[in-house]
């Protein structure tokens, strides 16, 4: 099955000064719901829909808490996940107080299983056709 994209005329958001051009953009389907996912796990595997949703659930509980030490987590072929911080920049280090930091972000490196999809993807052009987004293939 091919990537559905669409092309849009966007700003480049390194330059607001130059013209707008024309860029690719998945055309994303629905969003997959945590019971759609657990019961897909439950077909494909010997578990059932009860102890899938409790795996997940301390997966989560279990990588809040691996984060929150500063901690990376690594889930084999899935990926990794870890937080980065934004900062204000000081001159020097003993300048830097704890205030300056602005926020932090949870990030996901995909693992290696991932990553081989990359280059294995398919495009499909589609066109939208009204203002609901709605498309239909090209062609």
């Amino acid at each position: 099955m091919s990537v559905q994209y669409k092309v849009t005329e966007r700003i480049n958001p390194t330059d607001l000064t130059l013209p707008k051009k024309f860029y690719a953009r998945i055309n994303n389907g629905d969003d997959v719901s945590f019971d759609e996912l657990t019961e897909l796990i439950s077909k494909v595997s010997n578990l059932n829909y009860g102890t899938v949703v409790g795996a997940i659930g301390t997966l989560i509980e279990v990588i809040e808490m691996q984060l929150t030490h500063g901690r990376k987590v690594r889930l084999s072929n899935l990926g990794t996940f870890f937080l980065t911080l934004r900062s204000s920049g000081t001159d020097t280090q003993e300048e830097f107080r704890r205030g300056d930091i602005k926020g932090a972000r949870i990030r996901f490196r995909p693992g290696p299983r991932l990553q081989r999809l990359i280059p294995k993807l398919q495009y499909e052009k589609v066109t939208v056709f009204d203002s609901t987004q709605t498309t239909l293939p090209e062609g």
